[in-house]
């Protein structure tokens, strides 16, 4: 039988445990090769060299059925509600397929760890045997993967990694966000050939890319003086924030600011509109995801880049994982899907 639902106390528990280990578990995951410009979107992605993990069959519960949980980071971001929609309609098929037995529809995580705690709770009540979760934190949504695990639950995680990723989750479907940052800092290098000032406009603190992302641009521009960081803004994903961002950035540094790196696209689009009307269509602004809307800019002429992340491709990753275990084979750990640099040059290939 299965161990009932974890309480809140116990979830708090460990979250105090990990707390206090003070150990950061979570690896950057092998670099994949740079991607070339004109590369498709996650065609076949090429597999890192991390051991397989065996599949003993799909159902934990050895009930007779297969059920399939799905944590979503949030419903509602231009990133995320596409990948969500993705996910939705491959795991109706699989069921109606019956290749599954059922699945949880989409639970909406609200880019909140406590809420996905008890997603993750949820998944646990109603019986789940593999979960597919994009994490809000690293740390903090930590947990909800722990509990799952201890549940005996195999854990799938999409985009982004909590920090037990590598060693409590079954698998990682995602991309090095190292090499984006390396990638945002280099576009900037390029089109800024005298150096100046720049700001970095920073994911939510504390998530995977936020993180990994930071360290890429910090890989990059350590080794070129000619470039001064002069602010690291928590603008936590949001578009309203970086702008603000960029407007004070204006009125503080003047023609001295070059560029404004952001962690993501809503963060850059808006970064760049705010630019433009202030008459600095000079300031470079880039930022990763690929969303339609900066592509669209990037068509007219408005953005110069973006560094696209084939979401879409990494949770469908997930989703032939679990074709896999259901028919008893095995299952590459983290494969690398390559992000793309997406310039007037190819976003012909990318926009809808």
């Amino acid at each position: 039988m299965r161990k009932k639902v974890l309480s809140l106390a116990l979830v708090t528990v460990m979250a105090l445990s990990l707390a206090a280990c003070g150990a950061k578990e979570e690896a950057a995951a092998p670099a994949a090769e740079p991607a070339k410009e004109a590369a498709a979107p996650a065609a076949e992605a090429p597999a890192a060299e991390a051991p397989a993990a065996e599949a003993s069959g799909a159902d934990v519960n050895g009930d007779g059925k297969v059920v399939i949980g799905y944590i979503s980071k949030n419903i509602v971001d231009p990133f995320h509600a596409p990948i969500n929609e993705a996910a939705q309609q491959a795991l109706d098929k699989m069921k109606a397929d019956g290749v599954i037995d059922d699945w949880t529809g989409i639970l909406d995580g609200e880019t909140d760890p406590n809420k996905q705690i008890d997603r993750a709770n949820d998944c646990i009540a109603k019986g789940c045997d593999i979960v597919i979760m994009l994490p809000a934190e690293s740390e903090a949504s930590d947990p909800a993967l722990l509990a799952m695990n201890d549940e005996g639950i195999k854990v799938l995680e999409v985009n982004s990694k909590t920090a037990s990723c590598d060693t409590k989750a079954f698998a990682f479907f995602g991309s090095d966000d190292v090499q984006a940052g390396e990638m945002l800092a280099n576009w900037v290098l390029e089109n800024c050939k005298n150096g100046g000032k720049y700001i970095h406009c920073t994911g939510i603190l504390g998530n995977s890319a936020q993180i990994d992302r930071g360290q890429g641009i910090e890989n990059i521009m350590k080794d070129h003086p000619e470039f001064e960081k002069v602010g690291e803004p928590d603008t936590q994903w949001k578009g309203d924030l970086a702008a603000n961002a960029a407007t004070d950035g204006i009125a503080q540094y003047g023609d001295e600011l070059v560029a404004i790196i952001c962690d993501n696209d809503d963060m850059s689009s808006a970064a760049q509109r705010a630019c433009n009307d202030a008459g600095r269509k000079d300031i470079v602004c880039v930022g990763v995801d690929g969303n339609q809307n900066p592509l669209q800019m990037v068509k007219d002429g408005e953005l110069g880049a973006t560094v696209l992340q084939d979401g879409i491709g990494q949770v469908m990753g997930a989703i032939e994982a679990i074709q896999t275990m259901v028919n008893g084979g095995e299952v590459k750990s983290n494969p690398q899907i390559p992000f793309v640099l997406v310039t007037k040059d190819n976003v012909d290939q990318y926009l809808k």
